[in-house]
């Protein structure tokens, strides 16, 4: 099993905004697992906002193998949830893949 975990840095300086948006990208991850195969589990956080420095959003998910992960990244789903996040909905990421092993 491969694990794949990104943290998100939101754009928006707006608490309200900024909610709303972490709102709809997580629904808009969260449905990929619906509709890309390989998907073992995929869910995304939001960070409990005690500390100034903590990324506010996280995805975590695993996939069956890394051609399944490889799959995932390449998918028209994925890669028209990755273009309306870079739209200004995300300033930066950061991403590790893991396995069991």
């Amino acid at each position: 099993m491969i694990h794949h975990v990104v943290a998100f840095q939101l754009a928006a300086q707006d608490n309200e905004i900024r909610q709303r948006h972490a709102v709809e990208l997580r629904d808009r991850l969260e449905a990929l697992a619906d509709v890309i195969p390989g998907v073992v589990s995929l869910s995304v956080h939001q960070d409990l906002g005690e500390v100034d420095s903590h990324w506010p959003l996280v995805l975590v998910s695993a996939f069956e193998s890394l051609d399944a992960l490889n799959g995932y990244m390449a998918h028209p789903s994925h890669r028209a949830v990755i273009a309306w996040m870079n739209d200004g909905l995300v300033v930066d990421r950061v991403a590790v893949d893991y396995t069991d092993q």
